[in-house]
């Protein structure tokens, strides 16, 4: 029985993709940014309720996930893309056919305490009811309120386009049964032997605004490609990577030197702690549809919970008996691959000799004293907050190829082109199952002429991008989240190769 509820927990988790648990890989960022939609408040207490149910959806960043690019604010249809298919966020807006209209507030906090539907189904863990649980029912009907101010938007919701079995909800069940009991764990109830200041920031930083979903570990099926949504509590805030980003320890490790005003400025002017430039990826996207919105008094109360805060340390890569070479290839492989192999947030990938030269040019003391600072997108230390200064020059060392002094040695050995041989075995290992011919998915097979031409005409170059990025039903990189950009060029190329009616792609 424990077998077949792992089973089940590890089905629904794949859906989660992000860091972390964060947000799935998701539509393109919009040109322009969800804006609040202006609503009549009207008068007396009802206006009071509006007005802080709207700061709670803030707080929360609803809107970042139920906005797509260029639609309606609120109105859904944000695509959350994942290896199996594709999930839809809902309509919020209070419209009675599309939306939440037809809702009741118990309809409302059955799904945000419990993570059912009305109809009774189970809600994916990409929608985190796990931490919403612990929202007050006071502050719950208060965001009621602000739903049903809103303009009704009649916008259909999108049906989720998931390959089975992952479109069978009642796989949600296993991983519920693990890791979610919202009878112990909400709503919100202070804990006296704390201050009023306290209890606010343990409350925030733990329900609607979800900062664990980004900042603490999750556990994870096969491998950390495969987060299942269920943060490890014994490493609460001690940093994670999501999307390529690096969500850093929060906890009072990092914030015991930080002065108050230093804090407040990662909310009111997007800098980041400790130097290394301003936010990016998620934190940047969560503090321009929310958190900039945070009252001073609620920055303090998260400022004086986070401080209090003494979760273990992730444990990194034993470094026993290793050598200094290994060491850092070991740290390397652990913390930095996120960036360096994808080129995530503007680091220079793994083996670029153009992306490196001017870097090296300063000096590897400089480049030692970047990864210890951080610098633009890359925080101090990397990811690697529990690494020593040695552990990070051996990861650098590891990752530019040159020994502390200077001289070039262990350099990474130079990547071999692809052959379409080698596009054949990727193809066989990672795409027929959706490509070849019998098989009954929508994707278009090796070998048909005429399905191809059209995709073919559109350029390899276009193909190559949509492949990476995703496109359709397919998952970015066709679900092949180890593969780097060299092997997709390679399978993709085979795959046109034997679906074309005239010219080598193999010199392409």
């Amino acid at each position: 029985m424990r077998r077949f509820l792992y089973c089940c927990a590890v089905f629904c988790a794949l859906f989660i993709l992000s860091v972390g648990g964060g947000p799935g890989l998701a539509d393109a960022p919009p040109t322009t940014h969800p804006v609040y939609p202006q609503i009549n408040y009207g008068q007396g207490p009802r206006a009071a309720q509006i007005k802080r149910g709207e700061y709670l959806a803030k707080l929360g960043d609803c809107i970042g996930c139920h906005t797509t690019a260029g639609g309606k604010s609120f109105a859904g249809g944000f695509a959350l893309k994942t290896p199996f298919g594709v999930i839809y966020t809902p309509n919020l807006t209070p419209d009675k056919e599309t939306g939440l209209g037809s809702w009741s507030l118990a309809d409302f906090t059955k799904a945000m305490h419990e993570g059912i539907s009305p109809q009774g189904q189970y809600y994916y863990p990409a929608f985190p009811y796990i931490f919403f649980n612990k929202i007050t029912t006071e502050d719950l009907s208060d965001l009621w309120a602000y739903l049903q101010a809103i303009p009704p938007v009649h916008e259909v919701n999108k049906k989720n386009n998931l390959s089975w079995p992952f479109n069978w909800r009642f796989l949600q069940l296993g991983w519920r049964i693990l890791f979610f009991h919202f009878q112990k764990t909400g709503p919100y109830s202070a804990d006296p032997q704390h201050s009023a200041l306290w209890n606010r920031g343990n409350y925030l930083t733990n329900s609607l605004p979800h900062c664990g979903m980004c900042h603490t570990p999750s556990y994870y099926a096969i491998s950390k490609n495969y987060p299942l949504a269920a943060p490890i509590e014994k490493y609460a805030f001690s940093g994670n990577t999501v999307e390529g980003y690096y969500a850093p320890d929060i906890t009072g490790r990092l914030l015991k030197n930080v002065p108050l005003p230093t804090f407040a400025n990662v909310f009111k002017k997007n800098q980041r702690i400790g130097g290394g430039g301003g936010l990016q990826g998620p934190m940047q996207e969560a503090n321009r549809n929310g958190l900039q919105y945070l009252t001073t008094n609620d920055i303090q109360a998260i400022y004086v919970y986070l401080q209090s805060v003494k979760s273990q340390v992730p444990p990194k890569p034993s470094s026993t008996n290793k050598s200094v070479l290994t060491q850092g290839k070991t740290i390397y492989e652990q913390y930095c691959t996120g960036c360096h192999t994808t080129g995530a947030g503007g680091a220079p990938k793994m083996g670029d000799a153009a992306a490196w030269n001017p870097i090296l040019k300063a000096g590897m003391a400089t480049v030692y004293q970047n990864a210890m600072q951080g610098i633009d997108g890359m925080p101090p230390k990397g990811n690697c907050s529990s690494c020593t200064e040695q552990e990070i020059r051996y990861a650098v060392d590891y990752l530019v190829g040159q020994k502390s002094s200077g001289v070039p040695a262990n350099r990474p050995p130079p990547i071999q082109p692809l052959t379409m041989a080698d596009g054949q075995r990727l193809y066989e290992q990672h795409c027929a199952s959706c490509h070849a011919k019998g098989v009954s998915y929508d994707a278009p097979k090796v070998g048909d002429q005429a399905t191809w031409q059209p995709i073919i005409k559109q350029g390899v170059d276009s193909v190559i991008l949509h492949t990476i990025n995703g496109y359709g039903r397919m998952a970015p990189r066709g679900g092949c989240t180890q593969c780097n950009d060299a092997q997709i060029k390679a399978a993709v190329k085979y795959m046109i190769q034997n679906s074309q009616t005239g010219g080598d792609y193999s010199l392409w």
